[in-house]
């Protein structure tokens, strides 16, 4: 199949608009209310200084409306002039209470963490939109450069069977499978963080992204290297998603495996089965992870069988995946994602029955299965 590199190098403009467009999307934590932050900073002074006196129920429950007045009257003090030998407290405050020297220094301190959390805040919006600017105008100005040549042709060709089920209205696992029009051939299969709308959008980012990047030509290393910066840039709460990726080489039939704290997957060569296991964390829980990397050749016929966590986590003593894809009944890719599937439900709905009968008051729980079988023919 012919291809130029002005083509390669209009894709991967477009790759880089695209990345830009996801990371100016991206979601950052809403800055907090002013009575919000006001009520989550005596929260952490009361921890520090009140919580061990013996004084603290009639501090912060009988004369509560009080001493909230002082400590705000004290904190407005501190902003003026900081921490020094005269107290930001009254004199009839300090009959009360005599730790208001920890009190000064638990509120000046919380006031700095916030300012400082306020500047990182707006520090992360700001590069934000300069990183989202500068990656749309590389991608423009890829996109007006001219080059050529000629790609080789390929003859094999990759089949993949799909089957999954979903705990909620939608599922947390994605997949996508792509020609790279060079001889290789990617597929991907992504488990987002818990399940429902949150955990899709996770899973489908980093697969739209890991194609749109490999189709403009960049490295596997630098594509995933970029998810998981991107993914990990999201500011206000924990988010990461596990991914197993195999690139195949249908020229020398080598496939390469990618994971990012996946479920082990198997290759199947006859009745040969191998588990390919990885223990690189997930992609975007840090701001850099490196994938598990293995490498393997691929014979025509091989089977390549990818699962979620949902299914794969099935395996207990009296039950083991590589027994079953050992003696699978078919070739068909599509007929044996089916049939796996099938398994792992009826193991699930046995095991809840199981469940049930001893702890009826227990509510049982179904995760997202993703399961995808490829054959090289």
């Amino acid at each position: 199949m012919k291809k130029t590199e002005m083509t390669r190098l209009t894709r991967l403009g477009s790759s880089f608009i695209e990345l830009g467009n996801a990371v100016q999307q991206l979601e950052l934590q809403q800055p907090r209310q002013q009575e919000e932050v006001v009520k989550h900073l005596y929260s952490k002074v009361y921890q520090q200084v009140c919580a061990f006196c013996s004084k603290k129920s009639w501090c912060w429950e009988d004369e509560s409306t009080y001493t909230i007045e002082a400590l705000a009257s004290a904190c407005n003090t501190l902003e003026e002039r900081g921490l020094s030998t005269e107290t930001a407290f009254s004199s009839k405050f300090q009959g009360r209470c005599h730790r208001t020297g920890q009190l000064e220094v638990a509120l000046i301190n919380q006031m700095e963490y916030y300012k400082q959390q306020q500047s990182y805040q707006r520090l992360l919006e700001e590069n934000r939109e300069n990183i989202a600017h500068q990656l749309t105008l590389l991608g423009e100005q890829m996109q007006l450069m001219r080059a050529g040549t000629i790609a080789d042709e390929h003859s094999q060709r990759l089949v993949v069977g799909h089957a999954a089920s979903k705990k909620e209205q939608v599922s947390g696992d994605s997949w996508g499978v792509q020609d790279l029009q060079d001889g290789r051939m990617v597929q991907m299969l992504c488990d987002g963080m818990g399940s429902g709308e949150l955990a899709m959008q996770q899973s489908k980012l980093a697969i739209h992204l890991l194609q749109a990047l490999l189709s403009g030509g960049l490295s596997m290393r630098l594509s995933l290297n970029i998810i998981n910066t991107v993914l990990s840039f999201q500011y206000g709460g924990v988010r990461f998603s596990t991914m197993d990726i195999a690139l195949w080489n249908l020229n020398t039939g080598k496939i390469e495996l990618y994971k990012y704290g996946s479920a082990p997957s198997f290759i199947k060569n006859g009745r040969k089965v191998t588990s390919c296991n990885g223990d690189s964390l997930p992609v975007g829980i840090l701001p850099r992870v490196e994938a598990t990397l293995l490498e393997h050749d691929i014979a025509e016929g091989d089977l390549l069988i990818m699962m979620s966590d949902g299914l794969y986590e099935l395996t207990d003593e009296g039950f083991q995946w590589e027994k079953i894809i050992s003696c699978l009944p078919t070739a068909n890719p599509q007929m044996l994602a089916e049939y796996l599937l099938a398994i792992a439900t009826s193991r699930i709905r046995s095991n809840h029955k199981k469940a049930a009968a001893i702890h009826p008051e227990q509510e049982q729980h179904m995760d997202d299965m993703t399961v995808l079988v490829s054959r090289l023919v």
